[in-house]
């Protein structure tokens, strides 16, 4: 270790600047790029953690930063302009300023900032109910079809975002390398590099769990923290606290085949299934009994009709049924007759 001036050169002092390089150049990555970021994330533990320390740092100064005045008497600070993307040298010397202690900049640039924008988020919710479909379009080319019984959260003031709070829905998202599409569902973010992929939250609470197919192209999930990165073909099923996660891969363009009455579910259960079921037709199923419990992963293809598909799905999983009114009720063998 050697000391020049106030700043201590050390393999930590390396490992920061390689986390604002990797932070600066991710507008212009490509996928290649994206898969060596991930390679250095997974090298060591102190790597993603300088990472986190360098988005954190980012998020909060989004627009402008200050210097804080050296006196009380000083003139108030005035705005700092970002430096260009491309010029790494100024970024990082700044980077190591706000890292270094500099608190009070990066709290006044929190305060100050909205009183600079224009105008701030304007979110707004499209939903469907239980047998609904919707094809939203946004204003930068973005194309989203939404399954039953689904809410999305888009903002008025920025197409490049959205949030899946329940549901499934197909996106086919035009890539802007200098504003990458983000999406949030529950606790997980996904980040398109230029893509058609399919998301589905399914459950609640402790059970809620999230699935993402990639049909064309890629996307990064979770980019802040432990990022994974799926291709063409690449799937990825993980709890909402992204405890357990199970990678696979699907024939592209067997993804969003929801739209076509199939229904694909990995690491599973019944009560999933029939929760699917009831979202993409609007067919009242109840599973009696254990059935709920029981695992299931695979892909079913239902026609839309009742009559036809609940006899069809009580035969596939050994089980007897009957219609009351409008429900449907599948249960374990030895229940009433229909």
């Amino acid at each position: 270790m050697r000391v020049k001036g106030w700043r201590t050169v050390t393999a930590d002092a390396r490992i920061m600047d390689e986390a604002i390089g990797w932070h600066l150049r991710q507008p212009s990555m490509t996928a290649a790029d994206w898969l060596a970021f991930t390679d250095w994330l997974e090298a060591d533990a102190a790597h993603a953690a300088a990472y986190d320390r360098v988005a954190l740092a980012d998020r909060m100064m989004p627009i402008a930063t200050f210097e804080a005045p050296s006196a009380a008497s000083e003139p108030a600070p005035t705005p700092v302009l970002p430096v260009a993307a491309n010029d790494d040298a100024p970024r990082a010397r700044h980077w190591r300023r706000v890292l270094g202690g500099s608190v009070a900049a990066a709290v006044a640039a929190v305060l100050i900032v909205p009183l600079a924008l224009p105008h701030g988020p304007a979110p707004y919710a499209v939903e469907t109910a239980a047998g609904e479909r919707r094809v939203v379009a946004l204003g930068d080319g973005t194309r989203i079809e939404m399954g039953g019984d689904t809410r999305l959260t888009l903002d008025r003031h920025d197409d490049r975002v959205a949030v899946l709070d329940r549901g499934q829905a197909l996106f086919t998202v035009r890539h802007d390398a200098d504003h990458p599409f983000t999406l949030t569902a529950g606790t997980v973010e996904i980040r398109d590099l230029g893509t058609v992929f399919d998301v589905a939250v399914t459950g609640k609470d402790r059970r809620a769990r999230l699935a993402v197919q990639v049909a064309e192209g890629s996307v990064m999930v979770r980019p802040d923290r432990a990022p994974v990165v799926l291709t063409r073909g690449q799937t990825l099923t993980t709890d909402m606290a992204g405890g357990h996660e199970l990678r696979g891969t699907v024939a592209p363009e067997e993804v969003g085949g929801w739209r076509d009455g199939r229904i694909a579910l990995t690491d599973a259960t019944l009560g999933d299934l029939a929760d699917a079921w009831r979202a993409r037709f609007g067919t009242r199923v109840t599973l009696g009994g254990e059935l709920p419990h029981r695992p299931f992963s695979g892909m079913v293809t239902l026609t839309g009709r009742a009559e036809r598909d609940v006899p069809h799905m009580a035969a596939l999983i050994g089980a007897d049924w009957r219609r009351e009114g409008d429900d449907w009720i599948i249960e374990a063998p030895g229940g009433r007759s229909r």
